[in-house]
């Protein structure tokens, strides 16, 4: 039965909507009539918007639990300009295929950028805006849409050991290995505030502030503008920080035994859980994004990956399901374990965009064959599936009311033992997808040159390597623009 040409097209656009892209490229070669309802732009839309929400902001729950769900309005997303002008049918036709591209680990694009004169030690891509930090203290701010350098200034002095920056405020925070802390003026280049940040390890930025963690595993929050210091925890002691991601009102910090969320008003700890590895596993570092958690250990990548928290645990925590949702520390985690290189080996991990797609860098190989790596990851659908196999995952969610009464009581269980060695907690096994396409070329150019690579960022569907002698190769999972 024809139901789409039998009813109104406002409904017809309704019932497009909730089709998959592939889907709906399929239907607009059905019949004339569906072909002309399908022009309407605003269907595109609200598919695209949905296919980007997939791993970042659901809507709707993982599996089904007594959590309650906000209805949101499908043509309507955070994620997404209010605006027609853009042809979304083209915009999902280029999502698709980038998705193609990184399951495949096929590159499309090849940049090399030239404008350093020392090898890159830091770089950092978000929001159409690329920094590159040099081994003197350089930073260079490139337009990712051109590849043209916009700016180049001198930021630190000494090689910088840290780089951050918020694209709505233009300003950056650079901390060199010397342990001076600068924060600059992107648009004026001037410089705001400076002070000794010996004792940092890691740091974020957002709109507002600017979030440091320290070597004795405590959080410092500056207000960029001023340099002025707004608030501070309390040590933790006996763990050692990892790294701090900002998700919307709230901070995750990651130690190497625990994960936590704290309120960035307050500083309050709002939720914990203890990370599922053993005690006798040693953790070199870590990276945090979204709901994905990247440990480097020994011998494995792992991959955490939570789903996502729909409904407050307790009446401190607010949870906005319009927005980018927080990790369920509730409940067990699925996890990737990707067998790496020697760990002497591995200069960087990265993960970005909205697909956690991690990457590592051999310093040993001056050619990029082999050496960088896309680490397996599952969908939203997985890991529902994942939960529904093990239902003893589900009997360790405690009720709200419990959770209120200990408030974040969860940390002081034992933490697990390491995926694979008899837990409940889901696992894969995998080396990983190997970037394949051009990958030659890439490694002749980076063989003649002389260099190898020394430092790597992700965002979206670009992968920025930099190397040695200072220069930078992006690779793009994009296709090309016709």
């Amino acid at each position: 039965m024809d139901i789409p040409s039998g009813v109104p097209v406002e409904i017809a656009c309704q019932i497009f909507s909730k089709l998959e892209i592939q889907d709906l490229a399929s239907c607009q070669q059905v019949c004339r009539q569906w072909y002309w309802i399908l022009m309407d732009q605003s269907i595109w839309r609200s598919v695209y918007a949905e296919h980007e929400r997939e791993f970042a902001i659901p809507t709707q729950p993982l599996s089904t639990s007594s959590y309650s769900v906000v209805p949101t309005t499908p043509s309507i997303s955070p994620l997404v300009a209010p605006t027609l002008s853009k042809d979304w049918k083209q915009e999902c036709r280029t999502r698709v295929i980038s998705d193609r591209n990184w399951a495949n680990g096929h590159i499309q694009s090849l940049y090399t950028l030239n404008v350093h004169r020392g090898g890159i030690v830091r770089l950092r891509v978000k929001s159409g805006k690329l920094l590159s930090g040099d081994m003197f203290g350089q930073v260079a701010m490139w337009d990712t849409s051109t590849y043209r350098c916009e700016d180049l200034f001198d930021a630190a002095v000494g090689p910088i050991q840290l780089l951050d920056f918020s694209v709505a405020a233009m300003i950056m925070t650079v901390i060199s290995k010397s342990g001076v802390c600068r924060i600059w003026n992107l648009r004026t280049k001037a410089l705001i505030h400076s002070w000794s940040a010996i004792d940092v390890v890691c740091m974020t930025m957002n709109d507002e502030y600017l979030i440091l963690g320290k070597k004795d595993c405590h959080i410092q929050i500056v207000d960029f503008t001023t340099g002025e210091t707004l608030k501070f925890t309390q040590e933790l002691a006996g763990e050692t920080l990892q790294d701090i991601y900002v998700q919307n009102d709230t901070l995750i910090v990651a130690t190497t035994r625990f994960i936590r969320i704290l309120s960035i008003d307050t500083l309050e700890v709002l939720l914990s859980s203890p990370l599922p590895i053993s005690n006798n596993v040693r953790t070199h570092c870590s990276v945090f994004h979204i709901r994905s958690l990247i440990l480097l250990t020994d011998k494995h990548l792992l991959h955490v990956q939570w789903e996502p928290l729909y409904s407050s645990p307790n009446k401190r925590f607010t949870i906005d399901t319009r927005r980018e949702l927080p990790p369920n520390l509730l409940r067990s985690p699925f996890i990737h374990k990707t067998v790496v290189p020697p760990i002497s080996t591995i200069t960087s991990i990265a993960i970005g965009g909205n697909r956690p797609h991690v990457l590592t860098t051999n310093a040993d190989r001056s050619s990029l064959n082999e050496a960088i790596r896309i680490c397996p990851t599952t969908s939203r659908y997985s890991v529902s599936r994942s939960n529904e196999t093990h239902p003893q995952a589900q009997q360790q969610q405690p009720s709200e009311q419990n959770t209120e009464d200990n408030g974040v009581d969860a940390a002081q269980e034992e933490t697990p033992e390491i995926i694979g060695e008899g837990t409940e907690v889901m696992t894969s096994e995998d080396r990983g997808i190997v970037l394949t396409s051009q990958v030659e070329e890439i490694s002749q150019y980076l063989e003649t040159c002389g260099l190898k690579p020394s430092f790597m960022d992700v965002d979206e569907d670009v992968v920025v390597i930099g190397t040695s002698k200072g220069d930078i190769v992006v690779l793009s999972m994009a296709p090309p623009q016709e």
